[in-house]
């Protein structure tokens, strides 16, 4: 489940009836962050629980581990993405996997980053566009590897680099991506998808660990 908060594009404190609306511990922690900070993580509190409403799962603080990554009640799964003046949470029973959400802007074109991003194929393959369509090529990919980090969280505890996933979309909202983990974890499903907003991109992508078939696990013992 997929909910959106609006929230203020400022850094003022957030009101205290707003901050009443989070589970206590969540306002004592969103009273120790200052400015853009605040804003945010209540916007994205507020969108979570919101989450958790339709799905049908009772109210719980979701505060945040060592790597600022929200910490979800057993049984779900998560992830919070913001911008500006919104906020998203994705929400689902962990039975179906692992995720990750993220929400960019389209403006301002920094095509300095394409180094950084995408690895040499990915590259090719947007170099070969026209030069009018290459950055929002090189955005989608970016919004999805950073999506997909967050999905992968759970799973590796730790930072995955953009080079270790090729990300190829295709026109209908849908990408296949190829995981090539440093250290190897895994195997992994990885199912992605990209919605276009006005001026913005939404991706989400779930993570699933591959059943390794009984006759494969049978003939290496």
């Amino acid at each position: 489940m997929l909910t959106a908060v609006h929230i203020p594009d400022a850094p003022d404190p957030v009101p205290g009836e707003v901050l009443d609306r989070l589970d206590p511990e969540e306002a004592a922690l969103a009273r120790s962050l200052r400015m853009y900070r605040q804003v945010q993580f209540v916007g994205g509190r507020l969108a979570m629980r919101a989450a958790f409403e339709q799905i049908g799962a009772a109210p719980a603080p979701v505060l945040s581990d060592d790597r600022g990554a929200p910490v979800l009640p057993s049984g779900l799964s998560g992830s919070i993405s913001h911008k500006r003046d919104l906020a998203l949470a994705l929400v689902a029973r962990d039975s179906h996997g692992t995720l990750g959400v993220d929400l960019e802007d389209y403006a301002p074109p920094r095509m300095g980053i394409i180094d950084r991003i995408l690895v040499e194929e990915e590259q090719r393959t947007v170099e070969a566009l026209a030069e009018d369509r290459r950055w929002i090529a090189v955005l989608l990919r970016f919004s999805i590897k950073e999506a997909i980090y967050k999905a992968l969280d759970p799973f590796v505890h730790r930072y995955v680099d953009f080079h270790e996933a090729v990300v190829t979309p295709d026109l209908h909202g849908w990408a296949d991506v190829e995981l090539r983990l440093k250290n190897g974890e895994g195997p992994f499903d990885v199912e992605a998808r990209y919605e276009w907003l006005h001026g913005r991109i939404v991706t989400s992508v779930r993570i699933r660990r591959r059943e390794v078939a009984r006759s494969e696990a049978s003939a290496s013992s």
